[in-house]
Formats: C-alpha cells, sequence, structure tokens
C-alpha cells in the first residue's frame, strides 16, 4: 500500500469514511418506515436491520480512530483561519463522539429494554444490563436526539466541504474522493 500524501487521505480512510455516511443515513432511513410500521416480524426485522447498522458504524469507527492514529492525516488547508480550523476540529469531534455514542446508547437502550442486539443474525451481543424499563426510555429519548444530532452535523459537516471545495476552491473535498486525481 503506498503511504498517503500529506494532502489526502488515504483509500482506507476514504472506503471507512463513506460506509459511515452510507451507513448512518441507512439507519436514519429505516427509523423513520419503522415508524410508519404495525408492531409484528416485519417491524422487528427492520430494527434488528437498524441495530446491525448502528453496531457496525460503532465497529468502524473504533477502526477508523485506530487508524487515524497510526497514520498521517491531512492537516487543515493552509491560510485557514484560526476560527474555522476550530470550527473543523470541532465539528469531526463532535460526530466522532456522536458516531460513537448514539449506537452505544441505542445497544444499552436494547438491553436495558430486554431486546437482545443481533448482528445480521451471525452473532447476538452479550447481554451487560438487566431489564429496567425506566432508564430504557430515558436512553431512548437520549439515542433520538443524538441520532437528529449527528444528522445535523452531518449535515453540516457535508456543506463545509462543499462550501471548501466549491466557494473556496481549496480541495477539501477531493481528500476523501478515492476516484479524483491527486489535488494540486
Amino acid at each position: 500500500m503506498s503511504q498517503p500524501s500529506p494532502d489526502r487521505y488515504d483509500l482506507p480512510m476514504q472506503v471507512m469514511h463513506w460506509a459511515i455516511a452510507l451507513l448512518v443515513v441507512a439507519a436514519f432511513a429505516i427509523v423513520q418506515i419503522v415508524e410508519d410500521m404495525p408492531r409484528g416480524p416485519e417491524r422487528i426485522a427492520m430494527m434488528g436491520l437498524h441495530k446491525s447498522i448502528g453496531v457496525s458504524v460503532l465497529a468502524l469507527v473504533v477502526a477508523r480512530l485506530a487508524w487515524r492514529s497510526v497514520r498521517p492525516q491531512p492537516g487543515l488547508p493552509a491560510g485557514m483561519s484560526p476560527l474555522l480550523g476550530l470550527a473543523a476540529r470541532a465539528g469531526h469531534g463532535g460526530l466522532y463522539l456522536l458516531m460513537i455514542l448514539v449506537p452505544l446508547v441505542g445497544i444499552v437502550m436494547s438491553q436495558l429494554n430486554d431486546r437482545p442486539v443481533s448482528v445480521f443474525g451471525l452473532f447476538t451481543l452479550p447481554t451487560l444490563f438487566a431489564p429496567d424499563k425506566e432508564l430504557g426510555e430515558v436512553l431512548e429519548g437520549l439515542h433520538e436526539v443524538a441520532g437528529n444530532l449527528i444528522l445535523i452535523l452531518s449535515g453540516l459537516h457535508a456543506v463545509a466541504a462543499l462550501y471548501h471545495q466549491y466557494i473556496l476552491k481549496d480541495h477539501v473535498l477531493e481528500r476523501m474522493l478515492p476516484w479524483r486525481a491527486k489535488a494540486s
């Protein structure tokens, strides 16, 4: 594998970034669909898929953080103001926090509500918490709010990338696109 350049993310980081983005959108879409479904086996199956996707997001985020710790990452664009740099770091930190928090809260919430977390039918996560419906309801609210926050922050992240690419023309978006030539 070639060494990443200081102005571009390497392919593993790009793949993890886009896989996480797609999975987060899919998890949200499934919840929107499930809201209109009657209780029954189809709804249970869809929620099982939602949980499996959440566990996948958590695993990919942990892998991404591990990869970040051993591979050089591009720095902020030259000439970026300190305020924009702070906003970029805060936004990325917030996204990482939420991408860990949302699935973890979902897993704990499920276990507190006495619902196992099966991952694509391949295995079931060990149950670490005894049922507690009251705490499960509290975590359900937190899961929903944090899930909405991750979508808002992801939207701002996408808008910022487009702003950098098409207004500032500093090639920030290209650093995460595997099919683009190396940014000049």
